[in-house]
């Protein structure tokens, strides 16, 4: 079942955008990791985040209604039975023949000889999922960029967006304090791959600045990555499912490098 975003918001689906925006602001300020230690807090806050950047755009609002519309559309009933010997309802009874013709089934496909190269893709897919994490969470160095522009992400929670020649970040609170942001220069911990931007401090002595995660899509859909790519691996799945499983992390391995370059 899809998860239902009006609920994990707790509000109803003819919200305006501004009760959308409300309400994400005061479940944010409940479940932001930053106020709370609690696991299943910082888990609520990663669904709010997605609810909201779905709601929050008129155009995927549009595309997430109709597919929640879709999910409640009962399935039609299935045929009526008919008794044995009675001829099938719409159709003119002719009585079988004494010899009917025999039909020749396809030749089944032989799975078996993919999985030596299923196997090996699976293996090349962890490991890209795997170098995401490594990257965001371990491969860094230190660079000066320097300031493009400083917006109101959200006035709400007090949050903005800052976008470097080295790339954008958002930060929370009053991002100029302690700092000289008319420098132009920003200090930038940058991850070596993918170039997401763990730290930051204005130039010449500014305190540091509360980076925060914006990268739920991205770490989402490397997670699911990793267990399709799993499932291509050991002998839990059958030939067949190894061969649709290798297929789908395929197409989330797309999704993460999309979502990488957009970054």
């Amino acid at each position: 079942m899809m998860p239902n975003h009006y609920h994990t918001l707790g509000v109803d689906e003819q919200a305006t955008p501004d009760d959308i925006r409300r309400a994400y602001r005061r479940l944010v300020l409940l479940t932001h990791p930053d106020r709370t230690t609690d696991p299943a807090a910082h888990q609520r806050f990663l669904r709010i985040n997605e609810a909201y950047d779905v709601l929050s755009n008129p155009a995927r609002r549009r595309g997430y209604d109709a597919l929640l519309e879709a999910s409640r559309t009962p399935l039609p009933p299935p045929p009526p039975r008919t008794a044995p010997g009675s001829p099938p309802q719409g159709r003119p009874y002719r009585p079988a023949t004494a010899n009917p013709p025999r039909q020749r089934r396809p030749a089944p496909i032989n799975f078996g000889a993919y999985q030596r190269p299923v196997r090996l893709w699976g293996r090349i897919l962890l490991l890209l999922g795997l170098l995401v994490f490594i990257d965001y969470y371990g491969l860094r160095y230190t660079t000066t960029a320097s300031l493009l522009s400083a917006a109101i992400y959200d006035s709400g929670a007090d949050t903005y967006i800052i976008r470097t020649s080295k790339g954008k970040f958002l930060t929370s609170g009053d991002y100029t304090a302690g700092g000289n942001s008319s420098a132009g220069l920003v200090q930038l911990r940058v991850s070596l791959l993918g170039h997401f931007i763990r730290e930051a401090r204005f130039l010449p002595a500014g305190p540091p600045l509360p980076v925060l995660f914006r990268h739920q899509a991205l770490f989402t859909f490397t997670s699911l990555l990793l267990l399709a790519a799993g499932f291509t691996q050991g002998k839990l799945l059958g030939d067949a499912g190894r061969v649709n499983a290798a297929i789908l992390a395929t197409s989330f391995a797309l999704l993460v490098v999309v979502l990488i370059i957009r970054v």
